[in-house]
C-alpha cells in the first residue's frame, strides 16, 4: 500500500506538472511566480508585499500614480479640488465605472468603503481587522461625505503635506459594498473592485487566479488569465522560468543576473527601488536584564560591527547600494551629511565593555543573581522566504552573525515563513530582526514615520517593529506633516534623520533596485516606482 501511495503521489504531482507547462503555452494565461503566498486580500487590512501585488490589480482608488512615479494621476476620480487652508478634498468620479459585481460606482459606494475604516460601528469594521495603515497614514481624516451623486468630500482636521499622495495608495482602495452581503467577513478573501482583473480563486499557498475584467473602464487586458504562483525557494523558482512553465518571477538571486543575460529566452527589467533593507534593534523598554538594545551603546557596537560593502557584493551582488538612513537618497528631504558608522570591532567592543559594566555595578547593587543578558545567543529573526529588498535572507543572516561574533556578542538565527516572521516582530517577539519597506508613495514620512514613529509601535500591528520611542522625534515628523512649505518640511526631515542616526533603533543595510527576471516575449509589463507590479498592459509577442 506504501508503495501504491507514493506511485500514486508522483503520478499526481507530474499531471499537475503537465498541466501547468501546458497552461504556460495558452497565449491568454499569464503565470508570474514568487516566494511567498498573501496574506490577506483585503486592501484596507494588509501592509505585506505579496498581498498587495495581488491587490493592486483587482482594486483602484480614486487617484493612482502615474507609471514609474510617485506623481498622481486621476483613476476612479476623473478631478479633484483642494480647499484654500488645505483641509478640505473634493474628487469628482468616473462616469460609467462599475465593480466586478455590477455595482456601480457611486459617491455613497465610495464613501462606505472609507467609512469602513473611520468608523468603528461600521458593519464591515471587523473586530479581527486591525486596519494599521489608516491608523499611520489617515489618522486626520475628520469626515468623508457624498454631497451628489459624483462627488466624494474628504476633510481633514488639519493640513496634510503628503495627503494626495496617499490617496494614491492601495489602503483607500475601492470595494464594492455588496460584498459585504454575498461574503460577509469572508469578504476579505474575495476582493470585489473595479480594477483590470477580476478575482476568481485563492488556492493558499499555491496559486491565487484572477480574470480580466471584461468591462474595465480604461480598456480590457490583452490576458485572460493571471495566475500568481507561490514558488518559495529561488532556485526552483528560476528553473521553471528557463523551463517555460512561468513567465516571469521576482526575487532573482542576483547571483542567476548574468544567466539570465545570457539566455536567448529570458530577459531583466529593473528600476530604481524606492525602499530600504534594515536591521531592527528592539529597544523598547524594559528592565536591563532582558532587553540590552535598550543601551545605545550596545546598539551603536552592532552598528559598526557589521561590514555592509562585504553584504552588498555577497547577497545583493552588485544590485543594491550601501543604506546610511532609512530612507533611500533619492526621497526628497534625505540627509546627505549624515555618515555610516564606520566598521570598528575595537571601538565596538568597547562599548559593550562599558555596558558590561554598568550592568554589573547595577547587577550588585539591585539583583545579585540578575545573568548577563549578552552571555546568552541573542536570537537574529529572519524571514525564510526571499523579498524583493532581500533575496536570499539565510545568507544576510550568517554574514551579520559572524560580524556580530568578531565584537564577542553571541548569536542565533531564527528562521520563520513570511507569514511567521511577520507577525513574530509585529508583536515584538525578537531582539533582533531582518525585514525591509517598499515606499508606497515615495514620501519621507512614508520612512520615517511609518517605521519609527511612536503611532506605530503597536504591539501585534506593529509597522514600528523597533518599537523605538522618542518625543523629540514625533514631535518633528508631526510637524512635518502639516508644513505645507516643501523647504521647511525637507529640513525637519534631516532634524529627524539626525536623530535616528544618534539613537541606532535600526541599522539601515541596502537599497535594492526592483528587479523582474521574464520570457523574452513578455511585452510591457510594468515595473512601478513604488515596487507594484502591473499588468494591465501585459502582453505575449516575439522574442
Amino acid at each position: 500500500m506504501t508503495r501504491f501511495f507514493v506511485r500514486l503521489l508522483l503520478f499526481v504531482a507530474l499531471i499537475h506538472s503537465l498541466a501547468l507547462a501546458a497552461t504556460a503555452q495558452d497565449k491568454k494565461t499569464f503565470i508570474f511566480a514568487r516566494g511567498a503566498d498573501a496574506q490577506k486580500l483585503d486592501p484596507a487590512d494588509v501592509d505585506d508585499g505579496e498581498s498587495i501585488k495581488i491587490l493592486v490589480n483587482v482594486c483602484e482608488g480614486l487617484l493612482r500614480f502615474k507609471d514609474g512615479t510617485t506623481e498622481v494621476e486621476p483613476c476612479l476620480a476623473e478631478s479633484w479640488t483642494v480647499s484654500d487652508d488645505g483641509k478640505a478634498y473634493a474628487f469628482k468620479l468616473r462616469n460609467g465605472v462599475k465593480f466586478h459585481d455590477g455595482t456601480p460606482l457611486t459617491a455613497e459606494a465610495a464613501v462606505w468603503s472609507f467609512h469602513r475604516q473611520l468608523d468603528a460601528k461600521h458593519p464591515a469594521h471587523f473586530a479581527s481587522a486591525k486596519f494599521e495603515y489608516w491608523g499611520a497614514m489617515y489618522s486626520m481624516v475628520e469626515s468623508v461625505a457624498a454631497p451628489d451623486a459624483t462627488t466624494v468630500e474628504i476633510r481633514l482636521k488639519e493640513p496634510h503635506a503628503p495627503f494626495l499622495l496617499n490617496m494614491a495608495m492601495f489602503p483607500v482602495a475601492l470595494l464594492s459594498p455588496n460584498a459585504l452581503e454575498k461574503y460577509g467577513e469572508k469578504m476579505q478573501s474575495n476582493p470585489v473592485g473595479t480594477g483590470a482583473f477580476k478575482f476568481k480563486e485563492w488556492k493558499r499557498g499555491e496559486r491565487v487566479v484572477l480574470e480580466a475584467n471584461d468591462d474595465y473602464w480604461g480598456g480590457r487586458p490583452k490576458i485572460d488569465r493571471l495566475i500568481f504562483k507561490v514558488v518559495p525557494d529561488n532556485a526552483a523558482r528560476f528553473i521553471q522560468l528557463k523551463a517555460g512553465e512561468i513567465h516571469a518571477m521576482d526575487g532573482l538571486d542576483p547571483n542567476n543576473f548574468d544567466a539570465v543575460k545570457n539566455d536567448a529566452n529570458l530577459k531583466l527589467v529593473q528600476s530604481q527601488g524606492i525602499n530600504i533593507c534594515y536591521l531592527s534593534l528592539n529597544c523598547e523598554a524594559a528592565p536591563v536584564n532582558t532587553k540590552p538594545f535598550t543601551d545605545v551603546r550596545v546598539r551603536r557596537a552592532v552598528a559598526m560591527a557589521i561590514r555592509k560593502k562585504d553584504l552588498i557584493e555577497s547577497v545583493y551582488r552588485g544590485t543594491a547600494s550601501v543604506a546610511v538612513n532609512p530612507m533611500p537618497p533619492i526621497v526628497f528631504g534625505f540627509n546627505d551629511k549624515i555618515q555610516g558608522y564606520e566598521n570598528d570591532v575595537e571601538a565596538a567592543k568597547k562599548l559593550i565593555e562599558a555596558y558590561k559594566k554598568d550592568f554589573t555595578e547595577y547587577a550588585q547593587k539591585m539583583h545579585p543573581h540578575l545573568p548577563y543578558p549578552l552571555d546568552q545567543p541573542i536570537q537574529l529573526l529572519v524571514m525564510s522566504n526571499p523579498r524583493p529588498y532581500l533575496p536570499n535572507p539565510t545568507r544576510a543572516a550568517e554574514l551579520i552573525k559572524g560580524d556580530l561574533e568578531r565584537i564577542g556578542l553571541k548569536v542565533q538565527i531564527v528562521p520563520n515563513d513570511w507569514g511567521t516572521h511577520l507577525a513574530k516582530t509585529r508583536n515584538g517577539e525578537h531582539p533582533m530582526a531582518l525585514l525591509g519597506w517598499i515606499s508606497d508613495n515615495g514620501d519621507p514620512d512614508n520612512f520615517l514615520g511609518v517605521l519609527l514613529s511612536s503611532a506605530t509601535a503597536k504591539k501585534g500591528s506593529a509597522l514600528n517593529i523597533s518599537f523605538y520611542k522618542n518625543p523629540k522625534f514625533d514631535e518633528l515628523i508631526d510637524k512635518a506633516k502639516v508644513e505645507l512649505n516643501p523647504e521647511k518640511r525637507a529640513e525637519l526631515y534631516r532634524k529627524a534623520q539626525e536623530i535616528i542616526h544618534e539613537d541606532v533603533p535600526m541599522i539601515p543595510l541596502a537599497h535594492v533596485k526592483d528587479t523582474v527576471a521574464m520570457r523574452k516575449n513578455v511585452q510591457n509589463l510594468r515595473l512601478a516606482a513604488t515596487g507594484d507590479i502591473i499588468f494591465r498592459t501585459v502582453y505575449f509577442g516575439e522574442k
